[in-house]
């Protein structure tokens, strides 16, 4: 039987190899000021352009046996005035290392989950909405307009945002979907591939277009043609949010949760 550490780190592989790709990007980017560095098996990134920004200012996969790196993985932060973000997986999770990271000012924030399954099922699109790939030979302005539309950023307020979003959607590795409704650009989707695995990677809806069935089609077209590539897809989201609750319905499974520690602040 797999044991829960284990399904985690051949979740979790096809992630980190996304973020090695997307950030070394990003590091040529220098309005971004993106770093990444490792300690031991735990990823540590951070974004000095978008400081509030979990996604990209954390330390992934924190474990026991890198608890002793946890003054470095602080002061990495530290060096960008950033505050230090923990991930903890269900797997590394164990009362001693809770209590480390409590006695170093930490406390559990919130879960997400990462999800998987299989490829390669039939699609059933809902009546009126159309599936498009769009290619590396494309334009993708609409795409990443749709995209951008769909997370609510602005060209004004969000740029640097924007900006590297425009960067892991532009990956080599990735095949980008539109939905239409009515000829119109309604959602926007990505896959990511390497290594024999798949993983659903940044989605959205424009908020006009929402609870029309884009985001089901787009998911279900995407495990289709994940089959061409991968034996094992992903994809990660809130805990119990009604996003799990979707990729469930559609044959995703819990491969294992994931705690943010985040550090406390005086009052």
């Amino acid at each position: 039987m797999v044991g829960m550490e284990q399904r985690a780190d051949e979740a979790e592989m096809i992630i980190t190899a996304k973020i090695d790709d997307d950030f070394a990007r990003a590091m040529a980017e220098p309005g971004l000021a993106a770093a990444k560095a490792r300690f031991g098996r735990t990823t540590a990134t951070r974004l000095s352009a978008l400081p509030r920004h979990p996604a990209y200012n954390k330390a992934r996969g924190f474990n026991q046996d890198d608890a002793h790196h946890l003054e470095s993985i602080c002061a990495f932060f530290a060096d960008a005035a950033l505050l230090p973000l923990i991930e903890v997986w269900a797997g590394d999770a164990s009362a001693s290392l809770g209590r480390r990271l409590a006695h170093a000012g930490f406390y559990a924030a919130e879960v997400n989950t990462t999800l998987h399954t299989r490829p390669g099922r039939p699609t059933s699109t809902p009546p009126g909405i159309e599936i498009r790939e769009v290619t590396p030979d494309d334009d993708d302005t609409v795409y990443l307009a749709t995209l951008f539309s769909g997370y609510g950023l602005t060209a004004e307020a969000d740029s640097a945002q924007r900006a590297m979003m425009a960067i892991e959607h532009r990956s080599p590795h990735l095949r980008r979907y539109l939905a239409y409704i009515d000829g119109r650009p309604a959602g926007a989707a990505a896959l990511y591939t390497a290594r024999q695995r798949g993983y659903l990677a940044g989605a959205a809806t424009v908020p006009g277009m929402r609870n029309r069935g884009c985001q089901s089609a787009l998911i279900q077209q995407r495990l289709h043609d994940a089959a061409d590539t991968s034996s094992y897809v992903v994809v990660t989201t809130a805990f119990g949010s009604p996003s799990q609750a979707n990729l469930q319905r559609l044959g995703f499974t819990i491969a294992h949760t994931r705690t943010l520690w985040r550090p406390l602040q005086p009052d």
